[in-house]
């Protein structure tokens, strides 16, 4: 194929994709979040556990229904960070377990009508939502990734908690990983209201390097990672690629474990999971100021 028939197929895939979505660019809407359901304190109030799970483009809802529902009957989730979602698949798994959640999407697909976007679930409840747009738009159409950012009240504590998913690969690593320096930028700032925050996702570390760089950043901010022996987190090429995608990142607990479920069936990524005590004696006994976004 000669050079202008391959630039001419570039601009004409380029051209159908900016068509095919539709990118939320205001920093406040549209906001999904639902405040209703009965907060569930923990058995053990010192404890906290929290999954982090793609479902890839929420097209298997019920399928990780059924997955979640086994998983809550040993290991009971506080909050769950959930990507790749629509409204009617937050709304499902929230009504099926009983939980409040804050979904915010970040486009609309106009091929499959509907919108994609984070979502964070919890037995406690959500305030201060913050929609942070990461930078840098994909070239081939526009898009730009975000994090859902909400504080979950739960037990005693307030977390500032953070669902992501940041570019694939297609974007060159530099650009992915200022990615992430804008979300330890973003949460550096509010270390001074929260005690303890929680930042977890698909960050997309398709490559060991891509995940080695990405725990190194949040390892010099002060956060560790709670879920570095989890190994590989996703599928891909049949099977034959096995990345390290998936992360849950904290600060100011102490881990105590971490897993996936890789017998599930609902998505290309395994739901990973970690659990935490509070490092802090008498946990939440200073109240913290009010966040400033």
């Amino acid at each position: 194929m000669c050079a202008f028939k391959k630039l001419f197929l570039v601009l004409v895939v380029a051209q159908v994709s900016c068509a095919t979505i539709r990118v939320y660019e205001e920093p406040d809407k549209p906001v999904f979040i639902f405040n209703e359901a009965g907060s569930t304190l923990p058995t053990d109030p010192d404890s906290l556990t929290v999954l982090s799970f793609n479902i890839a483009k929420a097209e298997k809802i019920e399928q990780a229904v059924f997955e979640l529902q086994i998983f809550e009957r040993t290991t009971p989730v506080d909050i769950y960070l959930l990507q790749e979602m629509d409204e009617g698949g937050v709304q499902a798994i929230a009504k099926e377990l009983k939980l409040n959640y804050l979904y915010i999407p970040v486009v609309y697909n106009k091929l499959v009508q509907k919108n994609i976007g984070n979502a964070i679930l919890t037995k406690g409840s959500i305030s201060y939502q913050k929609k942070l747009i990461l930078p840098h738009k994909k070239w081939l159409n526009g898009r730009r990734r975000h994090v859902t950012v909400g504080e979950v009240n739960i037990g005693n504590k307030k977390i500032l908690v953070y669902s992501v998913h940041t570019e694939t690969s297609s974007m060159w690593r530099k650009k992915r990983m200022e990615q992430l320096d804008s979300i330890i930028a973003h949460a550096g700032q509010q270390s001074t209201n929260y005690r303890y925050i929680v930042i977890g996702g698909d960050f997309n570390t398709l490559f060991p390097k891509d995940a080695k760089e990405a725990i190194q950043k949040f390892s010099v901010a002060g956060f560790e990672c709670a879920t570095a022996v989890t190994g590989h987190t996703a599928t891909a090429l049949f099977g034959l690629i096995k990345p390290r995608e998936d992360h849950i990142f904290y600060k100011g607990l102490q881990a105590t474990g971490a897993g996936k479920i890789e017998t599930s069936k609902a998505s290309d990524h395994y739901p990973i999971y970690a659990t935490f005590r509070d490092s802090v004696e008498g946990s939440d006994a200073k109240v913290p100021a009010k966040p400033q976004y």
